[in-house]
């Protein structure tokens, strides 16, 4: 069997992904434990095209010996400067009608998770207010 598998596995020209921070996923759990890596994942070469970003990670869980497998397929995040909010913003003329559209502009993704959803519409509220700050008048 093993063999009918490589080939199949060779044949189609799947690749293993790297399983990031643990070499193995099973464990007996005794005092000289024995360690097995039983899970593995493959894709093809258009796969991991579609999926450069991707990231195969182990998860902890309640079952001590066993770490099940958790793939990303997006896992690359813009790395901008920190959202700082400034005091002075509310005291400008136009302010709310500013955060109002940035927090009511539609995501660019339409699937985006909550925490990048409120990423997105933090910098779209700071960065028209850090550009307009200075052109708007004081209340």
């Amino acid at each position: 069997m093993t063999g009918r598998f490589r080939r199949f596995i060779d044949e189609s020209e799947l690749q293993e992904l790297s399983l990031k921070g643990r070499l193995f996923t099973w464990s007996s759990e005794r005092d000289v434990p024995t360690l097995e890596r039983l899970d593995h994942i493959f894709a093809t070469e258009e796969w991991l095209l579609s999926f450069p970003d991707h990231d195969l990670s182990a998860i902890s869980t309640e079952c001590p010996d066993h770490a099940p497998l958790l793939l990303k397929t997006d896992c690359v995040l813009p790395h901008f400067k920190r959202f700082r909010f400034e005091n002075i913003w509310p005291k400008y003329d136009g302010f709310m009608q500013v955060v109002e559209e940035a927090w009511n502009a539609p995501l660019p993704w339409p699937n985006a998770d909550a925490f990048r959803a409120l990423d997105y519409k933090l910098r779209a509220t700071a960065g028209p207010l850090r550009v307009g700050v200075i052109s708007m008048s004081v209340q």
